[in-house]
């Protein structure tokens, strides 16, 4: 098979790091760069060139730098779809973020070296190489998810649509990450927060390079603001992890790292010309082991991004410092096969985590790995298509007209950031789906999941002051004011004076031990409270005698205590359903929340020393296969994300909880 780059050292090849325009190959045509300039006698499908001393040496194209992209990439797709082994997989992007900081900075001394330095020019290659198959797939996304996502997922994906158009995917993910967001795994677009890291790092590094360069400063500019970033990514990580994850000035060191490896052998050369071929040939594996021990043995626990950093940042240094093919890491990093998933490796990553994530949201229960190992195929030839129909034409000079190019890029991404803007504007467009009946607010307003489940906010820390009513305190987090919701959609409680306490976390009034460790509005609360109302969840049922023992102590007087509930793991699967099975569609319960509920009950109902009336809720609503609704009788979706109500789903819950002994009474 011919290599993609046969006969040009300047042929664009890979990832996000890559840009640049080359001179001509072997047979006089233009052609894209991405990690090369200008090329020397082509060898067997890459370029002999050799790194000169100097500003001014010629880029060449080097088979293990693309070895290198698949070595970063694997791992990403093997750790989101799941494959044992790989659980620090995520460091592939730390290995990205390296290698395009060298590359792009090389680039940029080159041109900067010469007086050749114009942004219009840099960002016409950076658009040329990362937009068209961008684009391409944030498409795809929204269609596949006008068909396939329910209103709140939906309403999610034009958020992360608009904001990847817009490079900051990365802050966004950081606004809305927290109890009501969607899991990270349910994302089409998660992985687009490495771009908006690249490309806002390059919407300034280049300004600040062209400032320092001529004045001399780069290597300690450089190497001040990596060892800068390095210490915020540490100190960070102590405050808000997530912050470090995802932001700028917490990720700039690995960027940066690569361009000091840039500006080292834009001073030096070839870095491991003085070296003995040994020594230099350990130093490549040394690298390669760095990265392979990092995917292996770090984990979602692991402190990252930080000092630990480091092991995958340097090892991708040393394999660019010093790797070549004429050494023993060449089997790892240039065998033709390893090299093609390089080329393709930017299409790669794009594609696969949109192929997962939809997997997952039509699937009713937990994708088996097999399930996901498919999805990971199916991306190798969509990318390979996209690199081929979309990136190499796009990229190549002789096509698109740096006019055409930035019309494209505007106008696109106008039309896609609109899109995305309209998709969450609508809330989701839950118009879309027969069986999604929005609540509305006083004024006939739609309200939004979350402005739903917050309605009941309106009772909080309610005084009781009527005293011909009897007093209800309803205490617990969410899954509380659900069952406010229940009562209100029923007209239930009426006759009562309602007060919603509102308990954040299982250890603020469970297992203290002592009246005194309770919090003091708590106590006020279950003194004047006639019935309690306790909505497991927010409690931790381990010491549930001992803490019922304490809220009589107290002057609690009737307390009720509701049980869990679970609607599946994934309600989207829904719209992924046909004819009567999407009408009688039953997920299963979520084998954690089972097993919970059973425990809790075990702990309340089996303890006769404990006064109290139980509702296991789950028990009221699971078949024999463990099996739940997810429609109301009249065809409305019960909930939305498996744990909360919607406003039909309050009304049919709140009509079969209202019916149990425990509670009739209160309607």
């Amino acid at each position: 098979m011919r290599h993609p780059c046969r006969g040009c050292a300047a042929r664009e090849c890979g990832r996000s790091g890559s840009s640049g325009v080359c001179a001509r190959d072997s047979r006089g045509r233009k052609s894209e760069s991405s990690h090369a300039t200008l090329c020397a006698t082509p060898v067997r499908g890459f370029c002999a060139g050799v790194r000169q001393k100097g500003s001014l040496q010629l880029l060449r194209y080097r088979k293990e730098v693309d070895g290198l992209r698949a070595w970063a990439v694997l791992p990403v797709l093997a750790f989101h779809a799941g494959v044992p082994g790989f659980a620090g997989g995520f460091i592939g992007v730390d290995v990205f973020f390296v290698v395009s900081g060298y590359l792009i900075t090389g680039i940029l001394l080159r041109d900067i070296d010469k007086g050749g330095f114009s942004i219009v020019h840099f960002l016409e290659r950076r658009a040329r190489r990362i937009i068209p198959a961008l684009y391409v797939v944030l498409l795809a996304c929204l269609a596949a998810g006008w068909f396939l996502l329910l209103p709140d997922a939906l309403e999610n994906l034009g958020q992360s649509t608009f904001a990847t158009v817009l490079s900051a995917n990365n802050v966004l993910l950081l606004l809305t990450s927290g109890y009501w967001d969607i899991s990270t795994e349910l994302k089409p677009l998660l992985h687009t927060w490495s771009l908006g890291v690249e490309e806002q790092f390059y919407l300034i590094f280049p300004w600040v390079l062209l400032a320092v360069h001529k004045r001399g400063w780069t290597g300690w500019v450089l190497g001040a603001a990596a060892i800068a970033s390095l210490a915020l990514a540490e100190w960070t990580m102590s405050r808000s992890p997530q912050t470090a994850f995802f932001m700028l000035h917490t990720r700039a060191f690995e960027l940066l790292a690569g361009a000091i490896l840039a500006y080292a052998e834009s001073r030096r050369g070839d870095l491991g010309a003085g070296l003995r071929p040994g020594t230099r040939g350990n130093l490549a594996i040394l690298g390669l082991a760095m990265i392979a021990a990092s995917v292996v043995l770090f984990d979602a626990s692991t402190r990252l991004p930080g000092v630990l950093s480091l092991v995958p940042v340097v090892g991708t240094m040393l394999v660019i410092a010093f790797a070549s093919e004429t050494m023993p890491a060449a089997r790892l990093l240039c065998h033709r096969a390893v090299v093609g998933v390089g080329l393709i490796s930017y299409s790669l990553y794009l594609w696969h985590q949109p192929l997962l994530a939809f997997l997952r949201l039509t699937s009713a229960e937990h994708p088996t790995l097999a399930m996901s190992l498919g999805a990971v195929a199916l991306a190798f030839p969509l990318a390979y298509l996209s690199w081929r129909f979309v990136e190499r034409p796009f990229r190549q000079s002789g096509g698109w007209t740096r006019a055409q190019v930035f019309a494209f890029t505007i106008l696109g991404g106008a039309g896609l950031a609109a899109a995305g803007l309209m998709v969450d504007r609508e809330g989701g467009v839950p118009e879309r789906v027969p069986e999604f009946s929005q609540a509305v607010n006083s004024d006939g307003r739609p309200m939004r999941r979350k402005e739903y489940g917050n309605r009941a906010y309106s009772y909080l820390d309610a005084p009781f002051t009527d005293a011909s009513k009897p007093n209800v305190l309803i205490l617990g987090n969410s899954y509380a004011r659900d069952i406010i919701n229940c009562a209100v959609e029923n007209g239930h409680l009426t006759r009562h004076e309602l007060s919603y306490h509102q308990v954040s976390w299982k250890d603020e009034i469970s297992c203290k031990g002592s009246v005194e460790a309770i919090p003091e509005k708590t106590r006020r609360a279950l003194a004047e409270a006639d019935v309690a109302i306790f909505v497991l969840g927010a409690f931790e049922t381990e010491c549930w005698a001992e803490d019922v023992a304490l809220y009589r102590k107290l002057g609690a007087k009737r307390i009720i205590v509701v049980g869990l509930k679970n609607f599946g793991w994934n309600p989207n699967a829904l719209l992924a359903q046909r004819g009567e099975g999407r009408r009688n569609f039953r997920p299963k319960v979520v084998e954690s929340i089972r097993v919970q509920n059973e425990l809790d009950r075990a702990r309340i109902v089996d303890a006769e020393f404990i006064d109290l009336e139980f509702i296991d809720l789950l028990g009221m609503l699971v078949d024999s296969d463990g099996r739940v609704p997810l429609l109301t009788p009249d065809g409305k979706l019960i909930s939305e994300d498996g744990t909360h109500l919607t406003a039909p789903g309050a009304r049919y819950i709140g009509g079969l909880l209202f019916e149990h002994p425990a509670l009739r009474d209160l309607k």
